[in-house]
C-alpha cells in the first residue's frame, strides 16, 4: 500500500465538523494535514478535533502547504468556484461540496481548470454512495422493474436557524441548491438518463425559494417529479414506476427497499405487506439513522486521488446538475418548459 495521501479541509462549520473532519481525521488512507478556516472559533472547534492538525486562516496559506495534495471544499456555495479553481491551478485533487457553484457560468470555469490539472475532481454528491441507493440502482439495472415509466422523489428538511450565507439565493440558499440538486444527480445516477428539458414552480413560504416543484423530461423517455423544501418535516423518498413493479426507497423512515409486482398491487397480500411496513418503520424511526454515504463518498475521492481512477460524481456531474436547477429557476420566473443544454462528457 502507498502512503496516505495528505489532505487539507476548507471550512470547519457545523456539518464539517459532523463529518468531514472526523472522517478524514481517522480515514486510514489519508492523512488530514491542515484546515483552513476564517472564523477563529470555528477554527478551534475544528482543532480540537483533530489535534496536532494545522489551523490556518485562509485556503492561500493551505496551498502553500507542499504536505496537502488534496483539497476537501467545505465552504458556503458562493465560495466554491473560486476555491475550487485555486485548488486545481495548484495542482491538487479536488472535492467539492455540492453545488459545484453560484450559476453556470462559474461552474464551466471550475470545469475548464479541472480538465486542465489533470487532478481528480469529485463532488459531494454523497448520496450515490448511501447503501440503499446502491440497491436502487442493481434493482433498475436487473430490469426488475420493467421499463421504467416514472420517478418521484420528496427531499425535505425541517427549519431551523441556517446561516446568513443560506437565507438568499445569491450566496447559495434555496431549496433548489440545497436540496434538490442531491436529487437530480440522483435520477442521473439512478437511471442512466440525462435531462432534456425542466418545467418548474418555486415558492418563499417562510423563506426566500424554500419549496420547488420539479418535473424533468429524461432522455430514456421517462419523467421524474421532483418536491424540495427547507421547511417541512425531514424526508428523504424516492419512488420508482416501472411496467412491471414499483420501488419505494425512504433513507430517513423505513431505510429499506420495497419491490411490488405490478401483479401483486392489491388484495390481502397488499395489506399485509402494509401493515409489515409499517411496523418496521416505526421501529427503525426509534434508532437515530446512520448516514454511511459521507464517510463512502470521501473514501472514495481519497482513493481515487491515490489511483487515478473516477468511482464517484465529478466535476462534470456537477456542472450538469446545476445546469438542471439554472433551466428550473428559469421555468418558474416564465412558466415554460426549458430545454437543459448538455455538457460534454459521460453520464456518471
Amino acid at each position: 500500500m502507498s502512503a496516505p495521501i495528505g489532505v487539507g479541509l476548507v471550512g470547519c462549520g457545523r456539518i464539517a465538523r459532523m463529518f468531514h473532519l472526523p472522517i478524514l481525521r481517522d480515514l486510514p488512507s489519508a492523512r488530514l494535514v491542515a484546515v483552513a478556516e476564517q472564523n477563529a472559533g470555528a477554527r478551534a472547534a475544528a482543532l480540537e478535533l483533530a489535534p496536532g492538525t494545522v489551523g490556518v486562516a485562509d485556503v492561500e496559506g493551505l496551498l502553500a502547504m507542499p504536505a496537502v495534495e488534496a483539497v476537501v471544499i467545505c465552504l458556503p456555495t458562493h465560495l466554491h468556484a473560486e476555491t475550487a479553481i485555486a485548488s486545481f491551478e495548484a495542482g491538487r485533487h479536488t472535492y467539492v461540496e455540492k453545488p459545484l457553484a453560484l450559476d453556470g457560468e462559474e461552474a464551466r470555469r471550475v470545469h475548464a481548470a479541472w480538465a486542465a490539472s489533470g487532478k481528480t475532481g469529485a463532488m459531494g454528491f454523497n448520496f450515490r454512495f448511501h447503501p440503499l441507493y446502491r440497491q436502487v440502482r442493481q434493482v433498475l439495472a436487473d430490469q426488475q422493474l420493467g421499463e421504467v415509466v416514472a420517478l418521484r422523489s420528496v427531499f425535505s428538511s425541517a427549519p431551523r436557524e441556517v446561516p446568513e450565507w443560506k437565507r438568499v439565493r445569491e450566496t447559495g440558499g434555496g431549496a433548489l441548491l440545497d436540496l434538490a440538486s442531491h436529487h437530480v444527480d440522483l435520477v442521473r445516477f439512478l437511471l442512466g438518463a440525462e435531462v432534456q428539458a425542466v418545467s418548474a414552480s418555486i415558492s418563499s413560504r417562510h423563506s426566500v425559494q424554500d419549496t420547488a416543484a420539479v418535473t424533468l423530461q429524461l432522455s430514456t423517455g421517462a419523467v421524474a417529479q421532483l418536491l424540495a423544501t427547507v421547511s417541512a418535516a425531514a424526508s428523504d423518498r424516492i419512488e420508482v414506476l416501472g411496467t412491471s413493479a414499483t420501488l419505494e426507497a425512504d433513507r430517513m423512515g423505513r431505510r429499506r427497499l420495497t419491490v411490488v409486482p405490478a401483479s401483486a398491487a392489491g388484495g390481502p397480500a397488499a395489506a399485509a405487506r402494509a401493515l409489515v411496513s409499517g411496523v418496521s418503520a416505526t421501529l427503525d424511526r426509534l434508532r437515530p439513522p446512520p448516514e454511511p454515504s459521507f464517510a463512502a463518498a470521501l473514501t472514495a475521492f481519497v482513493d481515487d486521488a491515490r489511483t487515478g481512477a473516477a468511482t464517484g460524481a465529478t466535476i462534470e456531474d456537477g456542472v450538469r446538475s446545476l445546469a438542471v436547477v439554472e433551466a428550473a429557476e428559469e421555468s418558474a420566473a416564465t412558466g415554460a418548459l426549458v430545454s437543459v443544454a448538455q455538457s460534454a462528457g459521460p453520464t456518471g
